[in-house]
């Protein structure tokens, strides 16, 4: 999944804020490239690609700049503190620009509380892997019983696993499986398919193994590394 890369944490604190968002879901930074944030701070928006090119945004949240995914955020309609307002760098003006009046009708609004968060619409994707299972009442998500079930019956190919689908076709299939739907898988996809399964443990916010067990994985795969070496001293690693 492609999220935008910053190049110096100090050259992104100087790009002028595109809009202004406060945080409705906390999120802990996985990356130095990324930012943490909690559920009431606000952030200025630098850089907020489509939703369906990337979930990832760029912002600042006080000193420090990075990414973050977007679905953490709401924006502001027409409201930014004073506050965030002085830490912007002034644009400079352009003949017949729109940006200006823009920018002066944000600064006379005077800001409000933040409001509560709506409630999020409950998907399969991005969300906790228990939490999920007990609300549809399911042993495994319906999205990786359905691929599956479809791999194991048409994914003798190379590089099933290894080769990319279409992201067109990822991304309808997605939403599909978010809407609980049951969508139509075909063949001609079938890397279309494996990318939405390698997707959604890709954004599950726990890992499947958990990082709670992280370190147990460790010590246990040292083990097995090292009595595969000792049995097998002439066998490369």
């Amino acid at each position: 999944m492609w999220k935008p890369q910053l190049v110096r944490a100090e050259s992104s604190l100087n790009i002028p804020a595109i809009a202004a968002a406060h945080v409705i879901k906390s999120y802990v930074a996985q990356a130095p490239d990324e930012v943490s944030l909690e559920v009431g701070d606000v952030v200025c928006i630098i850089d907020m690609p489509p939703k369906e090119l990337s979930p990832w945004w760029r912002g600042k949240r006080g000193f420090q700049a990075g990414s973050f995914p977007s679905e953490c955020v709401e924006l502001i309609s027409g409201q930014v503190p004073e506050s965030l307002v002085n830490s912007l760098r002034k644009p400079v003006p352009k003949k017949r620009g729109k940006f200006l009046p823009f920018l002066r009708s944000l600064v006379k609004a005077r800001p409000q509380r933040a409001r509560q968060p709506e409630p999020e619409k409950e998907g399969v994707f991005g969300c906790d892997l228990g939490e999920h299972l007990l609300r549809s009442g399911r042993d495994v998500p319906q999205v990786l019983q359905s691929c599956s079930e479809f791999i194991k019956q048409h994914g003798v190919v190379r590089g099933i696993y290894r080769l990319s689908g279409v992201t067109s076709k990822i991304q309808r299939l997605r939403h599909e499986f978010d809407s609980e739907q049951l969508p139509e898988l075909s063949v001609r996809d079938i890397h279309s398919v494996s990318s939405l399964c390698k997707m959604y443990f890709r954004e599950l916010p726990n890992p499947l193994l958990t990082y709670q067990l992280y370190a147990k994985f460790s010590v246990s795969t040292g083990q097995c590394l090292a009595k595969d070496m000792y049995l097998f001293p002439g066998r490369p690693g």
